[in-house]
């Protein structure tokens, strides 16, 4: 009765294991990233930001040095020692209302952040990895709106390194 109970056990861990790998998760801070090894040492060569949002270039400077530092597989250097370039363009950051109950009262509102980045050879400026546009959009309510912004900041950033690291 003991035995059959483990044997459970172990036939439904074997399941989940097998139910996990065949569903393609990966841990991606051991994902070996799109950049290449030759490309070990970076830098954030500029973030354009034609917003009037002020906070948002060094929020997504800081975001990002913090998010790659937190994988462990890019060092920082300054730009002149780098192998590899990070240009940021911010795309767009925008709110829009929803109407919500039958007395056309704005209640619930969303928030995209769009942005491009580019990474380039230090030596020769050619591309090596383009993200193409890429945007986070969350909703949020009424006074929710600075938290909200610092939200998408951070979700994007993630998502961003996430794709970057993504083999395919």
């Amino acid at each position: 009765m003991v035995v059959v109970k483990y044997v459970k056990k172990l036939v439904l861990l074997l399941c989940l294991v097998f139910a996990v790998s065949a569903c393609g998760y990966h841990n991606s801070a051991t994902e070996p990233n799109r950049v290449g090894e030759q490309f070990r040492e970076v830098a954030i060569a500029k973030v354009e930001n034609p917003t009037l949002e002020r906070w948002l270039e060094p929020k997504i400077r800081s975001m990002l040095r913090d998010e790659i530092t937190r994988r462990g597989q890019l060092v920082w250097t300054d730009k002149s020692k780098a192998d590899a370039l990070f240009n940021i363009k911010v795309l767009e950051l925008s709110d829009g209302s929803r109407i919500l109950g039958d007395q056309d009262v704005t209640m619930k509102y969303d928030m995209t952040l769009k942005v491009q980045m580019k990474v380039t050879d230090a030596t020769d400026g050619s591309l090596i990895w383009n993200s193409g546009p890429f945007s986070v959009t969350e909703s949020y309510y009424t006074g929710q709106e600075e938290a909200t912004k610092q939200l998408v900041t951070k979700l994007l950033v993630r998502r961003l390194v996430d794709k970057m690291n993504q083999a395919y």
